[in-house]
Protein backbone atom coordinates (compact mmCIF):
# COMPACT_ATOMS: atom_id res chain seq x y z
CA UNK A 1 0.00 0.00 0.00
CA UNK A 2 1.40 3.38 -0.99
CA UNK A 3 1.78 6.05 1.72
CA UNK A 4 -0.93 8.21 0.10
CA UNK A 5 -3.40 5.32 0.15
CA UNK A 6 -2.64 4.71 3.84
CA UNK A 7 -3.38 8.35 4.57
CA UNK A 8 -6.56 8.13 2.49
CA UNK A 9 -7.71 5.17 4.60
CA UNK A 10 -7.04 7.18 7.76
CA UNK A 11 -8.99 10.13 6.34
CA UNK A 12 -11.97 7.88 5.55
CA UNK A 13 -11.96 6.74 9.18
CA UNK A 14 -11.96 10.33 10.38
CA UNK A 15 -15.04 11.39 8.44
CA UNK A 16 -17.57 10.21 11.03
CA UNK A 17 -16.04 11.99 14.05
CA UNK A 18 -15.52 15.14 11.97
CA UNK A 19 -19.16 15.13 10.85
CA UNK A 20 -20.30 14.72 14.45
CA UNK A 21 -18.00 17.56 15.54
CA UNK A 22 -19.31 19.79 12.75
CA UNK A 23 -22.80 19.78 14.30
CA UNK A 24 -21.72 19.77 17.94
CA UNK A 25 -22.49 23.44 18.57
CA UNK A 26 -24.89 24.30 15.76
CA UNK A 27 -27.28 22.41 13.56
CA UNK A 28 -26.36 22.36 9.90
CA UNK A 29 -27.72 20.99 6.65
CA UNK A 30 -25.57 18.66 4.53
CA UNK A 31 -24.16 21.41 2.30
CA UNK A 32 -23.04 23.39 5.35
CA UNK A 33 -21.40 20.29 6.83
CA UNK A 34 -19.47 19.71 3.58
CA UNK A 35 -18.39 23.36 3.50
CA UNK A 36 -17.26 23.27 7.14
CA UNK A 37 -15.20 20.13 6.49
CA UNK A 38 -13.58 21.62 3.39
CA UNK A 39 -12.85 24.91 5.16
CA UNK A 40 -11.12 22.90 7.89
CA UNK A 41 -8.95 21.28 5.19
CA UNK A 42 -10.74 17.93 5.05
CA UNK A 43 -11.56 16.77 1.50
CA UNK A 44 -15.08 15.38 1.29
CA UNK A 45 -17.31 14.34 -1.58
CA UNK A 46 -21.09 14.49 -1.42
CA UNK A 47 -21.20 10.90 -2.67
CA UNK A 48 -19.44 9.89 0.56
CA UNK A 49 -21.10 12.37 2.91
CA UNK A 50 -24.80 11.75 2.22
CA UNK A 51 -24.74 7.98 2.88
CA UNK A 52 -22.81 8.61 6.10
CA UNK A 53 -25.35 11.21 7.27
CA UNK A 54 -28.15 8.70 6.66
CA UNK A 55 -26.23 6.01 8.56
CA UNK A 56 -25.65 8.35 11.52
CA UNK A 57 -29.37 9.20 11.58
CA UNK A 58 -30.31 5.50 11.53
CA UNK A 59 -27.88 4.92 14.41
CA UNK A 60 -29.59 7.82 16.23
CA UNK A 61 -26.34 9.78 16.56
CA UNK A 62 -27.87 12.63 14.55
CA UNK A 63 -31.37 14.07 14.68
CA UNK A 64 -32.95 16.15 11.95
CA UNK A 65 -35.66 18.69 11.44
CA UNK A 66 -36.91 20.45 8.35
CA UNK A 67 -36.70 24.20 7.91
CA UNK A 68 -38.01 26.34 5.10
CA UNK A 69 -35.34 27.90 2.90
CA UNK A 70 -35.48 31.32 1.26
CA UNK A 71 -33.49 29.97 -1.67
CA UNK A 72 -35.27 26.73 -2.58
CA UNK A 73 -36.95 23.72 -1.02
CA UNK A 74 -36.97 23.05 2.73
CA UNK A 75 -33.65 21.88 4.17
CA UNK A 76 -32.97 19.02 6.55
CA UNK A 77 -30.94 20.41 9.44
CA UNK A 78 -28.91 17.94 11.48
CA UNK A 79 -27.85 18.09 15.12
CA UNK A 80 -26.22 15.78 17.65
CA UNK A 81 -28.36 13.56 19.81
CA UNK A 82 -27.21 12.68 23.32
CA UNK A 83 -25.90 9.38 21.91
CA UNK A 84 -24.02 11.40 19.27
CA UNK A 85 -22.42 13.54 21.99
CA UNK A 86 -21.29 10.42 23.81
CA UNK A 87 -19.91 8.92 20.59
CA UNK A 88 -18.03 12.15 19.77
CA UNK A 89 -16.50 12.22 23.26
CA UNK A 90 -15.48 8.56 22.84
CA UNK A 91 -13.79 9.42 19.53
CA UNK A 92 -11.96 12.33 21.16
CA UNK A 93 -10.78 10.21 24.08
CA UNK A 94 -9.57 7.45 21.77
CA UNK A 95 -7.89 9.92 19.40
CA UNK A 96 -6.06 11.48 22.34
CA UNK A 97 -4.81 8.08 23.50
CA UNK A 98 -3.62 7.27 19.97
CA UNK A 99 -1.69 10.53 19.63
CA UNK A 100 -0.15 9.95 23.08
CA UNK A 101 0.97 6.46 21.96
CA UNK A 102 2.49 7.77 18.74
CA UNK A 103 4.32 10.51 20.65
CA UNK A 104 5.64 8.33 23.48
CA UNK A 105 6.25 4.89 21.94
CA UNK A 106 9.77 5.67 20.72
CA UNK A 107 10.98 7.41 23.88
Amino acid sequence: MEPDSKLAALRRGMLEPLVLASVEHQRRYAGEIATALREAGFPVQEATLYPLLNKLRREELLAHDWQESTSGPPRKYLSLTEAGRVQLQNFRTYWSSLTDMITTIGH
